[in-house]
């Protein structure tokens, strides 16, 4: 795995079974474009880091070219067309010997990074790439659209749906507490449920907010929120105690921080719905598909969720979640107190969701069709296009 290397981590190691190679782009304290959030929201949020763009591409093929050049590999597997893909098919510009190259795109790069130029460098990168996969069949069409030839194949991200999301039973579900899990950046919509909140704590006095997470916009939500409700935040206090286990805080919004990927599974097990409140940015940047969705369905929290084309893929309205109109505070209340207010849609909603999330996006199943994936590009035989194959069109 080639990675770009942050403060404090080291240059290579193991882990999980994989060898990490991290590749130094700036001087180490000033290496602010990559990790703690998106590249795109840190550029937005301090242009200056802009400048670090050309030495982070260049570190990177150079790291590439020496790996594939040292090593065998079978094929290169770039996560997001740009950069990723961009600098894999520089890396083997000029051999003979090239492996496949696999990209595949989470949204960001394709939604968020508009103009002729994006535009031009996507069709030649994926023109020399072997296969694409991308995590929502909205993604798949919008590149059907644009007339994008290369084999296209529809692969959602899986997750640990078996071992790490899972229901607990001994766990006690609270009874109205809402929670939102992800970055806090334009294109995620906390501030619409934020303002929801104010709607639903007037009607249902002991619902309270969680928000899990950080970034750019967590000062502005904390100002808008303290307008709203009462504000708490904890970080270093909820160490010593489960979620489950903090006292009830009726009408409050409480911001806890980041949380480690496996501490997860005690929120969503804790809390009555998880709420993810996606919009299309300024930018155009949007969802490709929001695992933590499936995170919350695989834990059995009931999910309520922004009607965009790439949600849909993991919401089906009424079964196996609730969709509400995005940007529509009164709406997405309107949604949050139906679900907190009726206990038998909660567990129809719980109980669809879980089995859904584990027949569509457990990681063991999506593992395979990559490993699938993989083995026939090495093969080159006939491969689907944007997700349909030579036979059904003929």
């Amino acid at each position: 795995m080639v990675t770009p290397h942050a403060p404090g981590s080291k240059l290579g190691e193991r882990m999980d079974g994989l060898t990490i190679h991290r590749f130094r782009y700036f001087p180490e304290r000033l290496e602010h474009l990559a990790h703690e959030g998106g590249i795109l929201e840190k550029i937005k949020r301090r242009p200056w880091v802009l400048l670090q763009v050309p030495f982070f591409l260049a570190a990177q093929v150079l790291l590439i070219r020496r790996l594939t050049a040292d090593r065998s590999f079978q094929g290169v597997h770039a996560h997001w067309i740009l950069p990723q893909g961009l600098c894999a098919v520089l890396a083997q510009m000029g051999r003979r010997d090239g492996v496949p190259i696999l990209c595949t795109s989470h949204g960001g790069d394709l939604f968020g990074l508009r103009g002729h130029l994006f535009d031009a460098l996507r069709r030649w990168v994926l023109r020399r790439s072997a296969a694409l996969t991308v995590v929502s069949r909205a993604m798949a069409e919008k590149l059907r659209a644009a007339g994008i030839q290369t084999p296209c194949h529809v692969i959602p991200m899986g997750t640990d749906l078996s071992t790490l999301f899972t229901p607990d039973a001994r766990a006690p579900r609270r009874k109205a507490t809402i929670l939102f899990v992800g970055r806090l950046v334009e294109k995620k919509g906390v501030r619409y449920l934020i303002e929801a909140f104010g709607h639903v704590r007037r009607r249902i006095a002991d619902a309270e907010l969680w928000i899990v997470g950080s970034g750019p916009e967590e000062p502005l939500l904390k100002k808008l929120a303290a307008s709203i409700a009462p504000v708490r935040s904890l970080g270093s206090e909820l160490e010593a105690s489960a979620p489950s286990d903090l006292p009830p805080h009726p009408g409050a919004i409480t911001f806890f921080g980041p949380v480690a990927h496996e501490d997860l599974p005690h929120f969503y097990r804790a809390a009555t719905v998880t709420v993810v409140p996606s919009v299309v940015a300024r930018s155009g940047d949007q969802e490709g598909l929001g695992l933590v969705m499936v995170e919350a369905m695989g834990c059995g929290c009931p999910v309520i969720a922004s009607d965009l084309p790439a949600i849909r893929d993991v919401i089906r309205h009424g079964e196996t979640g609730l969709l509400a109109p995005p940007e529509q505070s009164t709406s997405l209340a309107d949604a949050i107190c139906r679900a907190l207010t009726d206990p038998g849609l909660l567990k129809n909603l719980s109980d669809h969701g879980r089995e859904w999330a584990r027949r569509h996006f457990d990681w063991n199943e999506i593992g395979e069709k990559y490993k699938r994936l993989l083995n026939r590009l090495q093969g080159s035989p006939e491969i689907t296009r944007c997700g349909r194959s030579r036979a059904s069109r003929q």
